[in-house]
């Protein structure tokens, strides 16, 4: 390994490929790039994780995508609410088809670098930069971008809760699940936590179904049994229930998301912790596509502007409002209050709200006239508890 870089990224997950393909596309082919080193632990891919978000701004993925759905819906019972957007569809993105795009732009560039199985211990400042010391020797980087999974100490669980989930893609003949709506939310009660199910439809033969589970505790037998290898035996239940016996277990992906503020780490401007242990998934929706996005091209932006500047610095991207963080903040208070209202406060929220005002708000992006519908379509008594409860305690 070459003992010196212009940037080191820590983890070629979504956020650190993210960022090297914007740089990538924001630097010409006949003008020299900074040189980049992105250090991953794994040795080889999996095929183990599918991100969803609405489509609405450019990113370097969009020709990969490969589903669309113009509608969406949740589901309590017997109630249904759908909305339309065709312009701006919800969309689906899988790893692999993340990763061959990223993998395929980084290798037009002979100054990017991809080094497998390799481990990150400590991120010393020197003069001319950061030492990061690694499994297979040292790195001198002028920059570093941490996209690590964050350290416990960086996680307030006593400010969210945990977005547990157990996910199969399923094979299964003539399912009849019209494929032109992907299910949010599909209400499951007598669980711990706030249950449900979300359903995508491939095509006329491939689902993707999960089960998620919202919960303060996620050593709680019920979100243990999430992440189990088996198939929960309450998605096994759903998916016969759905489907009959005639389906197939095509691929799983487990996750353990925190839906809590993240307190990233600081070191010096050179070094910047970026993906989730930045802070960049929305802590009241679990989504990240999108706003990973934004933070990629305005992280790239800087990288490219030091590399002809020659001052080596970055600083966070402004992700969010205030406001917004802010009622992101009383929603996971009041969910962590009161659970067993949440099914409730979706459905509600999503029959007074609009198709651009959901996507906006879900896809992070709202405007103000969004954020304000969205109050609006909120039951105002635990709302207002939960912003009292959070007032006095912070």
């Amino acid at each position: 390994m070459h003992p010196y870089t212009d940037v080191a990224i820590l983890g070629a997950g979504l956020a650190g490929l993210s960022i090297a393909s914007w740089l990538v596309g924001m630097t010409p082919q006949h003008v020299s790039a900074p040189r980049v080193h992105l250090l991953e632990a794994r040795q080889e891919d999996t095929n183990d994780r599918t991100w969803c978000f609405w489509d609405q701004q450019p990113h370097p993925f969009r020709e990969v995508i490969s589903h669309r759905w113009p509608r969406w819906q949740v589901r309590f019972g017997n109630q249904c609410v759908e909305r339309e957007d065709s312009e701006h569809c919800y969309s689906l993105l899988s790893a692999n088809a993340m990763r061959r795009s990223a993998y395929a732009a980084i290798a037009t560039r002979p100054e990017f670098r991809l080094t497998r199985g390799i481990d990150v211990g400590t991120i010393s400042p020197q003069n001319d930069g950061l030492h990061i010391a690694t499994s297979q020797g040292g790195l001198t980087s002028k920059l570093v971008i941490d996209t690590r999974p964050p350290d416990t100490t960086m996680l307030p669980s006593h400010r969210g809760v945990w977005q547990v989930f157990h996910g199969v893609e399923v094979h299964c003949p003539e399912h009849g699940i019209p494929l032109s709506t992907a299910c949010l939310m599909d209400f499951q009660t007598g669980f711990s936590g706030v249950n449900f199910v979300y359903l995508l439809p491939l095509d006329d033969h491939r689902l993707l179904a999960e089960w998620t589970c919202f919960h303060s505790d996620k050593t709680h037998p019920d979100c243990q049994r999430l992440l189990s290898r088996q198939i929960p035996v309450q998605l096994s239940d759903w998916l016969n229930q759905r489907l009959g016996s005639q389906w197939t277990l095509s691929r799983q992906e487990t996750g353990c998301l925190p839906m809590m503020p993240v307190t990233p780490p600081q070191l010096n401007s050179r070094y910047l912790a970026a993906g989730i242990r930045g802070g960049w998934m929305r802590p009241a929706t679990g989504y990240m596509f999108a706003s990973c996005q934004r933070g990629a091209a305005d992280v790239a932006r800087q990288v490219h502007q030091a590399s002809q500047t020659g001052r080596w610095q970055l600083t966070p991207p402004l992700l969010r409002s205030p406001a917004l963080e802010w009622m992101d903040n009383v929603f996971l208070q009041a969910l962590r209050q009161s659970p067993e209202q949440a099914p409730g406060w979706f459905m509600q929220l999503f029959e007074q709200t609009s198709a651009i005002e959901q996507r906006r708000f879900l896809g992070d992006e709202p405007r103000l006239r969004d954020l304000l519908a969205i109050m609006r379509g909120l039951p105002a008594g635990p709302f207002l508890s939960a912003a009292f409860r959070l007032t006095r305690n912070s």
